[in-house]
C-alpha cells in the first residue's frame, strides 16, 4: 500500500469533513463570503483537494502529491488571513460565544489544523521521492 495515498486520504477525507461543519457554521451564523472568495473555497479548499486524493491513488501519484500541497497550502493561506488575521466577520473573534460562534472557531482551528498536514505530507512525499509504496507501515 502507498503510505503517502494512504495518509494523503486521511487527511483530504478529515479536511472535507471539517470543512461541512465549517460551512454549516458559516450559513447559521449568516457569515457570507464574497463571490470571488466563495469561487476560490469551492475549487481550491474542496475540489482541488479532491482530485488530489484520486490522483494519489493512480499512476498520477507525483501530480496528486503536487495538487495537494499545492491546495492544502493554498487554503491554509486563505483561511489564516480571513479567520485569524484580517478583521472582519469571517474573524475567530467576530463570532458569537456558545453554539455556532464556538463551532465556527473551533473548526476554523481544525481547518489550520488538516491544511498544514496536508501540506506536509505533499512536500515531505514529493522531496524525499519517495511514494510509500515499498516502504514498511
Amino acid at each position: 500500500m502507498k503510505r503517502s495515498a494512504t495518509y494523503g486520504t486521511a487527511i483530504v477525507l478529515a479536511h472535507l469533513l471539517v470543512n461541512i461543519a465549517h460551512g454549516t457554521a458559516h450559513r447559521e451564523l449568516g457569515v457570507g463570503l464574497s463571490p470571488l472568495g466563495s469561487i476560490f473555497v469551492i475549487v481550491v479548499v474542496l475540489v482541488l483537494p479532491l482530485v488530489a486524493m484520486v490522483l494519489l491513488w493512480t499512476a498520477q501519484l507525483r501530480l496528486g502529491l503536487i495538487l495537494l500541497a499545492l491546495s492544502m497550502g493554498g487554503a491554509l493561506v486563505f483561511g489564516l488571513y480571513h479567520h485569524f488575521l484580517a478583521a472582519g466577520p469571517d474573524h475567530i473573534h467576530a463570532q458569537p460565544r456558545g453554539g455556532w460562534g464556538s463551532a465556527f472557531v473551533l473548526t476554523s482551528y481544525l481547518l489550520l489544523v488538516t491544511e498544514a498536514l496536508g501540506t506536509c505530507v505533499g512536500v515531505y512525499f514529493l522531496r524525499s521521492g519517495r511514494s510509500g509504496a515499498h516502504m514498511k507501515s
